[in-house]
């Protein structure tokens, strides 16, 4: 085997390590940890939003930030939907007492 394969193997098991070792004493949840991401998404969405507001109206990176952002706004909307519908489901299916 040649030197530099161990060496990177070596490297890559103690970089496994450490990461094991870092996700080990992390306090916060998954949820925590997904609602952090979502949040870091949120503002970097609205940064670029702020960047494409200067920006001419024919400016095709423009046109296409708006259509993405519609995108997003039907897909919120789709999802509240969905959701309202299923707690109406649920509540339907929930046996009544007479």
């Amino acid at each position: 085997m040649k030197k530099g394969a161990v060496v990177v193997v070596a490297s890559g098991a103690a970089l496994a390590g450490i990461l094991l070792a870092k996700k080990a004493q992390s306090s916060e949840s998954p949820q925590e940890r997904e609602a952090r991401r979502a949040d870091k998404r949120r503002e970097m969405f609205e940064k670029m939003r702020a960047h494409m507001e200067s920006m001419p109206e024919d400016f095709p990176p423009l046109v296409m930030f708006n259509n993405v952002a519609a995108i997003r706004e039907n897909t919120d909307r789709i999802l509240e939907l969905l959701e309202t519908d299923r707690s109406h489901t649920e509540e339907s299916d929930a046996p009544t007492s007479a």
